[in-house]
């Protein structure tokens, strides 16, 4: 199993020195992947935990050139507001800067007065995000000029370099835990990207569609909330309680299927995130080293 880190890019208290920290803390302390979180323009009645959000992509431009090894992710792109020729070209420029580093999570987003904002048709999003996944895995696809004619985008003789560094583009994994967001990762993702889905659910998701996988690479990557501080619900996907409860709910997920973990540490403080950091890289990191 892997795991990757939430960076604190939103709520009341997010600033640049907290990102960057938190940042550069995962990589010194061998995470695999820092993440940041997706929105542009949520009306007000959708922001109360995500009105203050750094932007996505231009966040990991920069903490490209902060780090060095570390894979910079986004969880999650909201693919179908957005010109996916645009998306192609930012991504690819830094997959380019990065040697290689980048991985995409997109999904169709949830807040029709966002949409309005951005002056996008909501009730269409689901159509448009197929096509618009056909257009990124065509434009990563290498050559010097690319066209398409589709009901929702079509260009001629684009040029689009320079082209990602990782051949074919980075990962791209399908985000949302319903069962047609599972399907369209299927279709056309490298991984499913569930987010606070429980171990069974997971599993039972899965149960289902395990011969369309196969044996292809396909990563399955869950979100979740961790917690030493808290007592653990069984009911509840994210990870709380002690070392031990959380070796547990780790191994659950694991037998699930589970292969990717992304942390959102529910720190109080920056001093907080970074301890609690510390304590699952000592405590728990070691197990899975070991093929637990």
């Amino acid at each position: 199993m892997r795991f990757g880190i939430i960076l604190p890019t939103f709520g009341a208290g997010a600033a640049p020195q907290m990102i960057i920290d938190t940042a550069l803390a995962a990589e010194r302390l061998g995470f695999d992947s820092v993440w940041v979180t997706d929105h542009l323009a949520l009306p007000k009645e959708d922001a109360v935990r995500m009105g203050h959000i750094f932007e996505a992509i231009t966040t990991l431009s920069f903490l490209a050139a902060r780090t060095k090894r570390v894979q910079l992710g986004i969880s999650t792109l909201v693919l179908p507001q957005r010109n996916p020729v645009e998306v192609a070209k930012e991504i690819a420029t830094l997959d380019a800067l990065s040697d290689g580093r980048v991985i995409m999570t997109a999904a169709i987003g949830w807040s029709a007065g966002e949409y309005a904002n951005l002056g996008q048709n909501f009730n269409n999003r689901a159509r448009r995000m197929g096509e618009a996944l056909k257009v990124l895995r065509l434009l990563w696809s290498g050559g010097e000029t690319f066209s398409f004619q589709g009901k929702y985008y079509h260009f001629e003789q684009a040029v689009i370099s320079p082209q990602p560094v990782q051949s074919g583009g980075p990962p791209l994994w399908l985000a949302g835990n319903s069962p047609p967001a599972l399907k369209r990762a299927l279709d056309f993702g490298d991984g499913w990207h569930p987010t606070a889905l429980t171990a069974n659910l997971v599993a039972e998701r899965l149960s289902s569609v395990r011969p369309l996988i196969g044996t292809r690479p396909f990563t399955i990557c869950n979100r979740l909330h961790i917690d030493f501080s808290a007592q653990p619900d069984p009911q509840v996907a994210h990870l709380y309680g002690t070392f031990d409860q959380i070796r547990e709910q780790l191994q659950a997920h694991g037998s699930a299927g589970v292969n990717y973990v992304i942390l959102d540490f529910q720190a109080r403080t920056q001093t907080e995130r970074i301890r609690s950091m510390k304590a699952f890289q000592k405590e728990i990191m070691p197990d899975w080293d070991q093929g637990i």
